[in-house]
């Protein structure tokens, strides 16, 4: 039978309480409960608020007399003030009779809230950051409120400015897209399509729709969102709204991602996914990783057999990204340098009068070994490293030298030449007992790691299903460190 993660108990069940309208009973008048007032009226509760005069704050009392957003019944508590509430909030000094009220609530199946007394508590008040439909709130289950103001300060704080003012922008494109395709039937389309508009654009980018400062602009923009809708394309930001910042200078960044573990990626090539304009990605990058853009997001096309027509498509929406003036980020997996056609980009991006920063990343070409537990050198075993690949230009194999014991040999994008690659070996005065070893989605959590000699190559990629990408060792400082079977 097929596991799943298990559940972790102890938490809240975290709801969105609709309280329009309802009555709400509110026992005292300080300090908490012009707090509760606020909480309750941002959801539009009918408030009763039971509280003799003396005891009322400046607060609520202007909530009463002022702006009457409460109503109020000038005395102490009594039990028949629960006969029509919804809700009971109690906020009052009288700890006994806080109690009281809270075990007759329960008596009487009404949820409550008791001040300060977590057990008899049906529910918490988190702490909450509101902006216009955006409400955050952030719950320690009773056992720090201090601490969930501070994770509440920090969340919002993370946001792109006028966040709630974005909300209803795409509150707005969500009801056209409704208008556009009103059948029933056509609602997975319509979900589908917002939200690939929405994980495209990132956050950042669709803050950009407040820039529709007219409703002629603002018509014109839903004109062409419709007209993408229809043809079931996503459209790039800059297609629908265009570029106001023309002193912007145009960038771009060629970005390693690293072998995909996100923890193995630079800080500066953090920083710089998080504040790019576009950021054009290479298929293998981690989900993960490409989390933490914030800008608009392109993910290379998968093209069967049409590589170089596909590396074009990412250069020219690289282009179109700096004619616009944003910061382009290329991100391109392990080291864009190594294997990864970098230097052709950077010449590609020369010729049309930009010169790329270049954000090292970790290759799997020293990532896997070490996953594995191997020196590619290590004093009296190995004082060389070759670094190839399975795959040259137009398919090729790779050159390499004759044999060196003194030598260890990585070879990336090998698995699917494993044959070849073994009797090339063999030609080279490879020996057959020479130990090998392929290490498959180094750094992942589905990383394996499988050792070998170089005789059964071959045939462990066949008994093991071994799958790009995986890397190749071979060598005697495979078995420095580890103990592989004759």
């Amino acid at each position: 039978m097929t596991e799943f993660q298990p559940i972790q108990g102890g938490g809240s069940l975290v709801v969105a309480w609709q309280t329009n309208s309802k009555k709400v009973l509110l026992v005292g008048g300080g300090n908490v409960a012009a707090q509760r007032i606020v909480s309750l009226k941002m959801s539009d509760a009918d408030i009763t608020v039971v509280c003799p005069e003396e005891g009322l704050i400046d607060e609520v009392r202007y909530r009463i007399e002022q702006s009457k957003e409460v109503t109020w019944v000038n005395r102490t508590f009594v039990d028949s003030d629960l006969e029509e509430a919804d809700m009971v909030l109690t906020a009052m000094d009288d700890h006994e009779e806080s109690l009281r009220i809270g075990h007759l609530c329960r008596s009487k199946r009404i949820p409550v809230n008791v001040a300060d007394v977590p057990p008899l508590c049906d529910f918490y008040f988190m702490s909450q950051h509101r902006d216009g439909p955006l409400q955050i709130a952030v719950s320690t289950n009773g056992k720090g409120p201090k601490l969930a103001n501070m994770v509440r300060q920090t969340v919002a704080k993370a946001l792109p400015d006028k966040m709630g003012d974005t909300i209803d922008r795409m509150g707005e494109l969500r009801a056209k897209v409704r208008e556009w395709e009103p059948e029933q039937k056509q609602s997975g389309k319509r979900m589908s399509w917002v939200t690939k508009v929405c994980e495209a654009w990132g956050l950042k980018n669709m803050t950009r729709l407040n820039d529709l400062a007219t409703k002629e602009e603002t018509e014109s923009a839903f004109d062409k969102l419709k007209e993408y809708f229809l043809k079931n394309e996503i459209p790039s930001i800059n297609d629908i709204v265009p570029v106001i910042d023309t002193k912007k200078t145009p960038r771009i960044t060629l970005i390693g991602a690293g072998p995909g573990d996100p923890e193995l990626i630079t800080i500066k090539a953090k920083r710089y996914l998080e504040e790019a304009d576009l950021v054009i990605s290479d298929r293998l990058i981690p989900q993960q990783i490409l989390d933490t853009v914030t800008g608009e997001l392109r993910i290379a096309r998968k093209v069967t057999g049409k590589s170089d027509e596909a590396q074009q498509e990412l250069m020219e929406w690289c282009l179109e990204g700096l004619k616009n003036n944003l910061h382009v980020v290329r991100l391109k997996i392990g080291d864009p340098l190594l294997f990864g056609r970098g230097g052709e980009e950077i010449i590609w991006f020369r010729e049309r009068g930009y010169e790329p920063e270049l954000i090292a990343g970790i290759s799997s070409a020293f990532s896997a070994p070490m996953a594995a537990n191997i020196p590619v050198t290590f004093r009296g075993v190995s004082d060389q490293v070759i670094i190839t690949t399975g795959r040259g230009t137009k398919g090729s194999m790779p050159d390499l030298p004759l044999y060196g014991p003194t030598q260890t040999l990585v070879v990336l994008m090998a698995v699917g030449r494993a044959s070849e690659l073994k009797q090339m070996l063999l030609d080279r005065k490879y020996p057959a007992d020479v130990p090998i070893c392929w290490i498959e989605n180094s750094n992942c959590p589905e990383e394996r790691i499988i050792f070998g000699k170089l005789e059964t190559m071959a045939s462990v990629v066949e008994e093991h299903g071994i799958k790009a990408p995986a890397v190749l060792v071979v060598g005697k400082s495979d078995a420095v460190l580890n103990t592989i079977d004759p």
